[in-house]
């Protein structure tokens, strides 16, 4: 039998957690040696979380907490998953890896940003390890890929700017569109907000209710707006709107762009309102060719029902030509694309396995 590499994930008990040890209890290449919780401690997965099902015949795994874990045990890992809320994974990295030699993952939010002044500005506080914050790649693979392959470190988008960077991606690279300013509306299920105890999250507060929050300044927005000027090279100071939806899991994100000057005239061209010209279209068939966990659907607007259980990203696009908008349609699972697939795809392709490995497309 091949040996498996050796992978540890830290926060194995939240929602994106437990979905990335199942994701990794299924791969062929990848073995899990030791997972965190200190709500249950001591527990088998599969007790503590009876969806999951351990294929081990030999071990059950135990989650544990990382002052149990000998460093002879850490030293030995290949490849560390970061499942942790705002602000705990650059204290784990500072407390227990910052002598470890394998490649970490972080799926948090710490390493995102890399400006340290900007971080400060989203995230209320000095970043830790301002001298590391350059070595972590931002993972979106269908867009850094090769910096991915040869990184040891990632830092894992958010749910929504992967949503929003992958529909956005074709049209920032064409310049001859002549994209004004971008309006941002997303809608998220609950398990986006993570396994926390807030009277918003109640099942009597979400069900057959809908409602926006952080209306002004939702902490992704720096996130948002770095990676909007890598790939358009201009700021833009983007308005970004989330909102809960009464599901467990999925992200709509419908994006408006106004376009200008000739480039209003390059999306219309002349053709009837409402209907996009074979150079947009061009355009994104283009830039998600090959890639295997993007799909475009050209002027079809993706469903949550299509997206959910996979690692897919669709996207759909309209354009509104009486009052010169681009409209951009995107669906992905927040758990999956939206955080634990993508965590997965990240690392097939750092170590060098098939980019799909493991992961439903």
């Amino acid at each position: 039998m091949e040996t498996k590499l050796e992978a540890a994930v830290i926060g194995g008990s939240g929602f994106t957690g437990l979905e990335l040890l199942k994701i990794l209890n299924n791969h062929p290449l990848v073995a899990v040696s030791f997972t965190t919780s200190k709500t249950y401690d001591g527990m088998e997965i599969s007790e503590a979380f009876p969806s999951y099902s351990d294929k081990s015949c030999t071990k059950k795994l135990k989650f544990t907490v990382i002052d149990k874990i000998p460093k002879k045990e850490l030293s030995t890992i290949d490849v560390i998953f970061l499942c942790l809320p705002p602000l705990q994974s650059m204290e784990f990295v500072n407390d227990h890896l910052l002598d470890f030699k394998g490649k970490i993952i972080d799926i948090g939010s710490d390493f995102r940003i890399k400006d340290p002044e900007n971080f400060k500005t989203w995230y209320g506080t000095e970043h830790k390890l301002k001298n590391i914050l350059p070595d972590f790649v931002y993972g979106l693979p269908e867009i850094y890929k090769e910096k991915i392959a040869g990184s040891r470190f990632i830092a894992n988008p958010g749910c929504y700017p992967t949503s929003i960077l992958l529909a956005l991606a074709p049209v920032l690279k064409d310049e001859s569109l002549m994209i004004e300013d971008i309006n941002i509306d997303s809608k998220s299920g609950v398990t986006g907000a993570g396994r926390k105890v807030k009277p918003e999250y109640l099942f009597c507060s979400v069900n057959e209710n809908f409602f926006a929050y952080s209306v002004l300044a939702h902490r992704h927005i720096g996130e948002i707006e770095q990676e909007i000027e890598k790939l358009a090279n201009k700021n833009f100071k983007v308005s970004f709107t989330p909102h809960l939806l009464p599901v467990n899991r999925g992200i709509f994100t419908s994006i408006y762009c106004k376009v200008s000057g000739k480039g209003r005239e390059i999306a219309a061209g002349n053709m009837e309102s409402g209907k996009i010209t074979a150079g947009i279209l061009k355009s994104f068939e283009e830039f998600y060719k090959g890639s295997i966990f993007v799909k475009f659907l050209g002027p079809r607007i993706p469903q949550l029902k299509d997206v959910v259980g996979t690692n897919m990203c669709q996207i759909g696009i309209a354009f509104d030509d009486r009052t010169g908008t681009l409209k951009i349609f995107s669906a992905i699972d927040n758990l999956l694309k939206g955080a634990a697939g993508q965590a997965v795809q990240n690392m097939n392709i750092m170590l060098g396995f098939n980019e799909a490995e493991g992961l439903v497309v």
